[in-house]
């Protein structure tokens, strides 16, 4: 017993803050942050703060997946009359951060490292939290906006937090290199690592049947339907095609019914229906996730920019081979063994793809897919990634 309290208490005490987290209003929001926050448990003593508006004024308490974990309300402004309206909510924003963070201290005490996920608005709570608890900081981002194909990274209040955010954190961590490599270009300067999304091994199983028929084909797509970023309408599009010709085949789109201005756009853009084998999924995660996942022969990702999608990762977890586009660190992923790559934006390599999957679908081995990445994005594997970082700043 005594060993197991030293080994205890050599964990880091590590808080986790975040712009994007789960939360009552919005389930699925930073999902894969909260999994790293998880991943971390492993090998720390993980705290999350989460603070945001609502409906009234609240503070939550709750311990999820070993991570305590506070989420803070304010009562967003009535009136929408900028720049009164901004002012107000700038307020409520940072008085509500006091309260949090003087529970947080009460319950816990003073952390030994803040990992500030995102960078705009919420590492600038990071950076003053530096200066008045003498804690170092790390920042995480995962936000694509700093991709000239994306092009949100724009304005002097962002830029100007920003650069004094990245500036003063010990490191950044990013879930593709592309996006350090972007950040840097655009003058954000710090010392820069990669650490992949994560994906729960005892969640997203192997496949354990072969559940291919001959002249069939299941493939699968999941997003937010985001078409800007996804380009689910040049999927479907190219779908159309190839079920003109498999007409047995079938295209499973997951999504969350939150996001139902995008499905609206799609929908005028590109009509589909399931008369042409196109099913519509609503909102579903973990196992129920992954059994869709082994439903299916192969995912989709025909996105026009990306980091390093964690439903790309969580289907080589289940053995299916992925169609993607040659964007962000996706390149670093697929191989010949386990999918194809195509330039992002051509529909006709998208439907050449599909026709090659179909015809060779049994090529592949389930159990080689899921083993390349076990290794790399296992809980184990983050948490050791991310425990190495936070030693190395604090020595």
């Amino acid at each position: 017993m005594e060993n197991k309290s030293n080994m205890q208490e050599k964990k880091l005490k590590v808080l986790f803050i975040s712009a994007w987290y789960p939360n009552k209003y919005k389930p699925l929001l930073g999902i894969f942050i909260k999994r790293h926050a998880s991943a971390n448990t492993i090998d720390g003593n993980i705290s999350a703060i989460y603070v945001c508006a609502g409906e009234n004024s609240s503070i939550e308490e709750s311990v999820e997946d070993g991570i305590y974990t506070i989420r803070g309300y304010f009562k967003r402004p009535k009136y929408k009359i900028p720049p009164f309206s901004q002012l107000v909510r700038l307020i409520r924003y940072l008085l509500c951060w006091k309260k949090v963070l003087v529970l947080y201290k009460k319950k816990v005490g003073k952390p030994d490292i803040i990992n500030s996920n995102i960078v705009y608005p919420v590492s600038i709570i990071a950076y003053l939290i530096k200066f008045i608890w003498h804690v170092p900081y790390v920042i995480t981002e995962h936000w694509t906006g700093y991709f000239p194909e994306d092009d949100k990274y724009k304005g002097f209040v962002m830029k100007t937090i920003s650069r004094i955010a990245v500036a003063n954190a010990g490191a950044v961590i990013t879930d593709s290199s592309k996006l350090g490599r972007t950040m840097t270009s655009l003058g954000l300067k710090s010392k820069y690592f990669t650490i992949p999304n994560v994906v729960d091994p005892e969640v997203f199983t192997l496949k354990t049947a072969n559940t291919h028929q001959p002249s069939v084909i299941n493939f699968i797509h999941v997003s937010s339907l985001d078409n800007d970023q996804k380009n689910v309408t040049g999927m479907i599009r190219t779908f159309k095609k190839f079920h003109v010709t498999h007409p047995l085949s079938k295209l499973t789109i997951i999504w969350n019914e939150e996001e139902k201005e995008f499905l609206d756009k799609i929908k005028l853009s590109e009509p589909f229906s399931e008369e042409i084998g196109i099913i519509l999924q609503g909102r579903t995660v973990g196992v129920k996730l992954a059994a869709a996942i082994q439903k299916a022969d192969a995912f989709i990702l025909f996105s026009n920019y990306e980091n390093l999608p964690c439903v790309m990762l969580e289907s080589f977890f289940c053995g299916i081979p992925v169609i993607g586009t040659k964007v962000g660190d996706v390149p670093e992923y697929i191989n010949e063994k386990n999918g194809i790559l195509i330039d992002f934006k051509d529909e006709n390599q998208l439907l050449n793809a599909m026709e090659s999957i179909f015809k060779n679908i049994s090529s592949y081995s389930p159990s080689e897919i899921r083993n390349m990445v076990l290794e790399k994005v296992s809980p184990a594997a983050v948490s050791k990634q991310f425990t190495d970082i936070y030693k190395m700043v604090l020595k």
